[in-house]
């Protein structure tokens, strides 16, 4: 199955793109690196044998979303690509709405479109 995985060079997507490309699945990772390091790409591919897709984009970016569901054949999303310190959330509300409810708005509609 062919995967999209937005936020996937964090923590958890990371290991999620482990696990699902064990099991034989095709995983594309989207991430705007915000909260991570490209290095991590690296260690994916050590640790696969191979990197995973990789675009670095930003989940409110429709257009790029649609454009990698397609090009990819993408048959299901996991979505990782959320703000979530408690203190930055606190200081920069707007920042946080416009990222996790804008952009999963985007994501759906970028899925429901194509």
């Amino acid at each position: 199955m062919n995967i999209l995985l937005t936020g996937g060079l964090g923590y958890i997507g990371s290991h999620v793109a482990v696990v699902l490309t064990e099991a034989g699945h095709q995983v594309t990772i989207l991430d705007n690196l915000c909260n991570c390091k490209i290095e991590v790409l690296d260690r994916l591919e050590k640790i696969l044998g191979k990197a995973p897709a990789f675009t670095k984009g930003d989940i409110r970016d429709q257009a790029l979303l649609e454009s990698i569901l397609k090009q990819e054949k993408i048959e299901a999303v996991i979505h990782f690509a959320g703000l979530k310190a408690v203190g930055e959330s606190v200081k920069e509300p707007l920042m946080y709405y416009e990222n996790n409810v804008g952009g999963t708005i985007s994501l759906l509609q970028a899925m429901k479109n194509c």
